[in-house]
């Protein structure tokens, strides 16, 4: 093979990851609940661009500022943000180091004088409650919308300039309490600052609501229950609360969703589960009915 065939095999097979890792970068949730995604085509990028060192100076850089837990990014944002905006604030963090290694494709460079002004006035500009409307008619259409196109789910919004020493300015949208209003994004964090990662962003007031909010009912659960126990060893808040501690324990058995509740009852009310047969809804049955909802098998605190 001639050196111009091969250059042009390398060039190919960057494009190719480029593409793919820009696509991932906008649409995280099409490729799995959690960012496992964005590391394999970050690494694969990495691979083809003889930039493997520095990728892997970019994940030491996430641990050392405590972005990164036993349960990724996602883990880190879970303890500040909604469970249903943390896929996408997490991408944001790799979306950046993409920027910094040259691999990021942006819808919308802003000119250093912009991004200047929303670097100085951001801090401000959150201390009151902002909708994704007020976002982008104060700061101008983002540089890369991640999450999905319907204008009421959660995602984020991230500004920067087409230069890649400028960091992400990542502006995190979901549900203000209380939940029942769900039709309109509100801004919860942004994520500006350098250094560690829980003196990164500045809070809404709708963001802090969320932070102190106690869980309602009907909020779910995760339940961890060892091999061959008979007791419950663990309840958290998130999947990733309960992941974390399982890893860090190496603990063998299985994390599993619950609804607050009786899970026969509300199974029935939500539809998941009809009465049938004589003995449904009996005492026997309701008290060994299960929660029908997600369960993780885990090995040594992984996912078996």
């Amino acid at each position: 093979m001639s050196t111009n065939d091969e250059i042009g095999r390398r060039v190919d097979a960057w494009q190719h990851h480029f593409k793919q890792l820009n696509d991932v970068l906008r649409h995280p949730g099409m490729y799995g609940r959690d960012e496992m995604a964005e590391r394999l085509l970050l690494e694969a990028m990495a691979a083809v661009d003889d930039s493997l060192d520095r990728w892997s100076a970019e994940c030491q850089e996430l641990r050392d500022h405590d972005a990164f837990t036993a349960t990724g990014v996602m883990g880190s944002y879970s303890r500040i943000l909604p469970a249903d905006s943390c896929r996408d604030a997490a991408t944001s963090v790799y979306a950046e180091i993409a920027h910094r290694l040259g691999w990021l494709e942006l819808d919308r460079a802003l000119s250093p004088a912009e991004f200047q002004r929303l670097d100085a006035e951001v801090d401000e500009w959150v201390h009151e409650d902002r909708t994704v409307d007020e976002l982008v008619e104060t700061f101008g259409d983002p540089s890369v919308r991640i999450g999905p196109s319907s204008e009421v789910r959660p995602k984020t919004f991230a500004y920067t300039t087409a230069d890649p020493g400028s960091p992400l300015i990542s502006f995190h949208l979901g549900h203000d309490l209380p939940q029942a209003a769900r039709t309109t994004l509100v801004v919860l964090a942004v994520r500006h600052r350098r250094g560690g990662f829980a003196d990164a962003f500045s809070f809404t007031p709708a963001g802090m609501r969320h932070r102190s909010a106690p869980a309602t009912p009907g909020s779910n659960v995760w339940v961890f229950h060892g091999d061959g126990a008979r007791f419950a060893a663990g309840v958290f808040t998130s999947m990733a609360a309960g992941l974390e501690w399982a890893a860090e324990h190496g603990v063998t058995g299985i994390l599993t969703e619950y609804a607050i509740g009786g899970t026969y009852d509300l199974a029935v009310a939500e539809g998941r589960f009809t009465p049938s047969k004589e003995h449904h809804g009996t005492p026997g049955h309701v008290a060994g009915f299960g929660p029908g909802l997600e369960h993780i098998h885990l090995f040594d605190g992984r996912r078996d």
